[in-house]
């Protein structure tokens, strides 16, 4: 059984982007709390807020941090390195210029 090929922090795949595509990328953490905070100052929903968070502190606090042969069961086929699609998305062009517009 083969697993996935690395353990990685949302800070290591943000990092493999701009070494795909060249842009200035960073990764800024936020705490739980203060994405809760924006969510719920958004109007989301309290009921769909709470259960997020938790889900989004379990998988941030590394209790749940390891290899697992995933993709091989659903998808049929070993899982790819994160540098591996970052670069061939990138070369895709789907991370083209975003353009950001605000307001009417």
């Amino acid at each position: 059984m083969r697993l996935g090929p690395r353990l990685m922090t949302f800070a290591d795949a943000v990092a493999e982007i701009p070494k795909a595509t060249g842009r200035k990328i960073r990764y800024v953490p936020i705490s739980p709390e203060a994405y809760e905070s924006a969510l719920l100052e958004h109007g989301v929903p309290t009921d769909f807020v709470k259960p997020l968070i938790q889900s989004i502190s379990t998988a941030l606090d590394g209790r749940n941090s390891r290899l697992s042969d995933g993709v091989l069961l659903a998808l049929g086929r070993p899982p790819r390195d994160f540098a591996d699609y970052a670069r061939d998305a990138a070369a895709s062009g789907v991370w083209g210029e975003m353009q950001i517009h605000k307001g009417d």
